[in-house]
This record gives structure tokens, C-alpha cells and sequence, in this order.
């Protein structure tokens, strides 16, 4: 790790070293990368930092902002219509059967303000990798039998990082995540890092916190301190 300018810290992240968190960084921006191998992956996500797109010249930039977006596992807020969908015959949820199709499909997703996507080839590499490794996982939406919506996202020990979600049918991705809520509610993870703020995941329930606040709550889930990197093993119950 190189930092390349003092104020506002800027880094090089050349090998597997991230700094300390609570720097002051310009709007969030700590550096960048040569690539996104999964030790790296592995290291940024435990501490509180993610990458959040590829520049022209193909480096990765990492963030970590002073106001984080968190979804509280047991504060998930539903409807009666979205009971109703979660109830019927017609929808059924899975974990970690379409990684693939998951994440080509939220590449495909055009968002507001936003040209083409961030999720490029090399990041569905480098996250395919991590799912190989145990360390990603997809959760799926299927409407009669075909997937119409879910997201994927980073999970170390009792942490998950939601990354991208994307729905074929309205409500599919909102389905899919009041689902693996309470699977996680189940397995004693409290809260899903949502990353940044935004309206729709606010009308769900997340609620934004400091970075004074959710770094020891990320570092705390993700075994950082102490350190042990384990595949989360999620159990439904029957």
C-alpha cells in the first residue's frame, strides 16, 4: 500500500494492506487497485471498504463512505400485498442456484443517473471467483418456475454485502429480499450492508448510519478482529 497524497489520503492498494478506515477520505474515495483477487475482496469487505467501479485506465476504486445504508434483519418493513406474493404457490425463493444468471442479469439493469453499468466483465469475474470460493452468494426470485429477480452479494462470517439487484417482475427483488431476511434472522445475522443510501431500500427499512457507527459493526459480523475468514452456512428452517 502506497499512499500517493496526503490530504485529502489517497492510497495505491499494491498488495493486500487497506488503511485505516476512519481517515478522511474525499467523499468516500481511498485509492485504487490493479485487481480485485479474492484475498483483496476479502480484506476491503471485512474492514468496511467495497469497489465500486473499473476506470478506463482498469483500475478498481475503492470506497468507503461516511454514511453507509444498513438493512436491520428484523426491521424489514412488508405489506399485505408482498405477504400475500411471499405466501402463493406461484413464487418460490432460492439461495445459490443461478449465481450467473444473477449477476449478468444486474449488469443488465439500466439505473437512473448512471451510464451503462459498473458491473463490468472483470467484475463478474473476480465475484464468480469469490462465489467459487464460497464467499458470494446469489439469492433468486422464480415466478412458475422462472427467475425474475434476486440480487447476489459478499458474505463473510456474519456479514453479507448486498452488491446489485435486479427484478423481471415487479416486486421480485422486494420478494427476495424480505425472504433471505428472515433466513438470516434465523442463522443470528442482524443486518444486510445495503452500501448506499438509497429511497428504495429506505422504504424497506434502511436505515443510514455514521461511519463512526457502522465500521465496528461491519468489522464486529465479518470476524475482522480476531481474524478468521468462514463460508456463511445459512439454514432454513423447515
Amino acid at each position: 500500500m502506497i499512499k500517493v497524497n496526503e490530504n485529502p489520503p489517497l492510497y495505491l492498494l499494491d498488495d493486500f494492506e487497506f488503511p485505516d478506515p476512519y481517515e478522511e477520505f474525499d467523499e468516500g474515495f481511498v485509492g485504487a487497485s490493479y485487481d480485485l483477487l479474492p484475498k483483496r475482496l476479502l480484506e476491503g469487505y471485512s474492514q468496511g471498504f467495497f469497489p465500486w467501479y473499473q476506470d478506463d485506465e482498469g483500475m478498481y476504486h475503492w470506497f468507503v463512505l461516511n454514511e453507509r445504508m444498513l438493512l436491520k434483519t428484523d426491521e424489514v418493513k412488508t405489506t399485505k400485498k408482498l405477504l400475500q406474493k411471499l405466501r402463493s404457490p406461484k413464487w418460490d425463493f432460492k439461495i445459490n442456484t443461478r449465481f450467473s444468471d444473477v449477476i449478468k442479469n444486474c449488469a443488465n439493469v439500466r439505473r437512473k443517473h448512471e451510464n451503462g453499468t459498473w458491473i463490468t466483465d472483470d467484475f463478474i469475474e473476480a465475484y464468480t471467483a469469490l462465489h467459487n470460493l464460497g464467499f458470494a452468494l446469489s439469492v433468486e426470485s422464480y415466478y412458475e418456475g422462472e427467475l425474475v429477480g434476486g440480487f447476489y452479494g459478499v458474505a463473510i462470517n456474519k456479514y453479507f454485502s448486498g452488491e446489485s439487484m435486479f427484478h423481471l417482475k415487479p416486486d421480485a427483488s422486494k420478494l427476495a429480499l424480505i425472504y433471505f431476511c428472515d433466513i438470516l434472522k434465523q442463522n443470528d445475522i442482524e443486518f444486510i450492508d445495503c452500501q448506499v443510501p438509497s429511497e428504495h431500500l429506505a422504504s424497506m427499512g434502511g436505515k443510514v448510519y455514521k461511519k463512526e457507527k457502522f465500521i465496528s459493526m461491519i468489522q464486529e459480523a465479518s470476524g475482522y478482529i480476531g481474524r478468521k475468514d468462514e463460508k456463511v452456512s445459512l439454514k432454513a428452517e423447515e
